[in-house]
């Protein structure tokens, strides 16, 4: 039997309680053998110079995911050249581990542009899709739009119940800058980001 790998993909800057909410919440409700977290590296959406290097976000997404045995780190996007776009990353991973079910999580907001990503269709081949609602979405509506897409592409995609907690990167980034704490953030984060002054702090 393959093993059921989840991956959550971010920019991770900072990585927060959110994103570890999300994680855990797919591990149990699909029965994951492990969720791996992977740094976002070229990114195609984000202004890399202004983003914090690759090797803090990594540092600070090895201190949120130490106390959890079932999350593992994955340098995958950022030890890559060239722009990290998923599907490529699914390719590699599915290429060097052809032997794992892999379940891509993902916000159930991105649904509304997906087929606007770069090869859904290879996105939706190579893993499973798993899209987190935050509670004030209409199911109803998620399940529409899930259909839609299954009608375009042989994708599989399931809703996440559980875990989608409201907090941004931007909002935490906005807070630590201004001397606030956040509960949002784990402590060996925070602790990590005050003793390098990061984001301002």
């Amino acid at each position: 039997m393959n093993r059921k790998i989840g991956i959550l993909g971010g920019s991770f800057d900072p990585i927060h309680m959110g994103h570890l909410n999300i994680a855990k919440s797919a591990y149990r409700e699909f029965a994951l053998d492990e969720v791996w977290f992977i740094p976002a590296g070229h990114s195609p959406n984000k202004d890399e110079g202004k983003m914090t290097p690759a090797a803090v976000r990594v540092d600070m997404t090895k201190l949120a995911i130490a106390p959890y045995p079932y999350f593992k780190l994955s340098r995958i996007e950022v030890d890559a050249e060239g722009t990290s776009y998923t599907y490529r990353t699914l390719m590699k991973l599915k290429e060097r581990h052809p032997a794992v079910d892999f379940f891509f999580i993902m916000g159930a907001d991105s649904l509304d542009y997906f087929e606007q990503w770069k090869h859904p269709e290879i996105i939706c081949e190579k893993a499973t899709v798993l899209a987190a609602v935050r509670d004030d979405m209409d199911i109803a509506q998620i399940n529409a739009k899930i259909a839609a897409i299954q009608a375009q592409f042989p994708a599989v995609i399931y809703p996440i119940r559980g875990g989608r907690t409201e907090v941004s990167s931007t909002q935490l980034r906005e807070m630590l800058k201004a001397g606030e704490k956040s509960l949002m953030l784990p402590d060996a984060v925070f602790h990590y980001i005050r003793e390098r002054h990061l984001y301002g702090c």
